[in-house]
């Protein structure tokens, strides 16, 4: 029992063996396989001396270095035909896709660029030819055409409204608002500011939705209401209620977009909204101020006819003589309708409103008939080229289409809008007032 608890004694067992742990039966020398192979007493080359056998030769026999060069191989001793030094794909495509051009040609010299257009072509580009590819098509879109002569019917020649205009109705449609002024004239002063203030009103309507359709957001309601008052500012309270208009209408169209009624980029659509107000609104209410005189009725009537015989005259003579290419707002016009238009202006002004009240009040004296016709036949073609400047801005072709044949009311106005403020400031100087 004694012996129990004492333990086991020494010299019973020398060591304790776990099953499956045993250890290894020798040790592990450094530089032995571990897959039992018999040491070796010589040791591995350094990676940079040339290759000897273990006798102390350079030919190798079996040895794993014999077969290689005297150093290591660098990438740009690679042989021109080994695989890696091939090209892959097109050269020429890809020196176009990096814009550097085919190889061999200097930098650029064929570089792609990417330039498109604001606005449609004026002329449809030709369909390809039967059984082309996109490539031949790409290859012949590219080349330079020369353009054709303008004549009937083409761009340049001196339709101010395109080539799809219905002669006959512009026609009707014209000699219908002639007599309509022409009654308004006949009724009174009142008659005619209402006619005018009516007209300046849808003008403006149709200035505002043309800057809407291209993605402005004037203030319509506002900018319609200050073209109204002006002009009948203008008649009621003689020119010093102008500038009283247009500076509480510069107030009203900043408490607009202050107060959010629109809020998407103030400060440009509040520079549009001012615009339309002066461009229709200002230009227009020199028709009010010439209401203001006794005479004003002749004054109107002279500065209608000047700006309609330039309209017709430039018409008529750029589509039978027109050749030469305006100007690049305006494709449609040519020289020879500016000459043309000019010179029917003239001669409205010396042979008709000559006779009128009172350019035609001192019989046979035709200097003062003489200086309108100069004035309306330099103001009427740079309201067409203005108004034709912003309609290619916004891109698109007419302001509206009220007036079958016409377009819009802009579109027949926008000349008188110029003439107006000439023919009013040319009879100041003359002292044609009688007031």
């Amino acid at each position: 029992m004694n012996d129990q608890q004492d333990g086991p004694r020494q010299g019973d067992f020398d060591e304790i063996r776990i099953l499956g742990l045993d250890g290894p039966e020798e040790a592990a020398e450094p530089g032995r396989s571990v897959f039992g192979a018999e040491p070796s007493s010589a040791e591995l080359p350094h990676w940079s001396e040339p290759p000897v056998d273990v006798s102390g030769g350079t030919d190798g026999g079996d040895d794993p270095w014999s077969g290689l060069d005297d150093g290591p191989r660098w990438s740009d001793d690679v042989p021109e035909d080994h695989e890696s030094q091939q090209p892959v794909g097109d050269e020429d495509a890809a020196a176009v896709f990096f814009d550097d051009g085919p190889l061999g040609s200097p930098l650029g010299s064929s570089s792609v660029e990417f330039d498109p257009s604001l606005l449609p072509p004026d002329e449809p580009l030709p369909d390809p030819p039967a059984g082309a590819s996109t490539g031949e098509t790409a290859a012949v879109a590219d080349e330079p055409v020369a353009p054709a002569p303008p004549g009937p019917g083409t761009p340049g020649s001196g339709r101010s409204a395109g080539g799809g205009r219905d002669m006959p109705m512009a026609i009707v449609t014209g000699v219908g608002m002639g007599a309509l002024a022409l009654v308004a004239f006949k009724i009174g002063s009142d008659a005619t500011l209402a006619l005018t203030t009516i007209l300046l009103v849808v003008a403006a309507a149709e200035f505002f939705l043309a800057l809407r359709r291209s993605g402005y957001q004037p203030a319509s309601l506002l900018g319609v209401t200050a073209v109204a008052a002006l002009n009948l500012a203008a008649y009621w309270r003689f020119e010093a209620a102008v500038p009283l208009v247009l500076g509480l209408t510069v107030l009203f169209t900043m408490l607009w977009y202050l107060t959010g009624v629109d809020r998407q980029a103030p400060l440009l659509n509040l520079s549009v909204t001012l615009l339309g107000v002066l461009y229709v609104g200002f230009l227009g209410s020199f028709a009010g101020l010439m209401l203001t005189d006794p005479n004003g009725i002749g004054m109107l009537l002279a500065a209608v006819l000047c700006t309609v015989a330039y309209d017709t005259g430039g018409l008529v003579v750029g589509r039978m003589a027109g050749r030469s290419p305006l100007s690049a707002v305006s494709p449609n016009k040519t020289m020879e309708g500016l000459v043309g238009g000019m010179a029917v202006c003239f001669a409205m002004a010396v042979l008709v409103v000559a006779r009128i009240t009172p350019f035609g009040q001192d019989p046979g004296d035709l200097s003062s008939a003489f200086v309108l016709g100069v004035v309306a036949a330099l103001a009427a073609p740079l309201g067409d080229l203005c108004e034709s400047m912003i309609k290619r801005d916004l891109g698109i072709k007419d302001m509206g289409s009220i007036l079958p044949g016409h377009g819009g009311l802009m579109d027949r106005f926008d000349a008188l809008l110029f003439v107006l403020p000439a023919t009013y400031y040319a009879a100041r100087l003359m002292d044609l007032f009688a007031v």
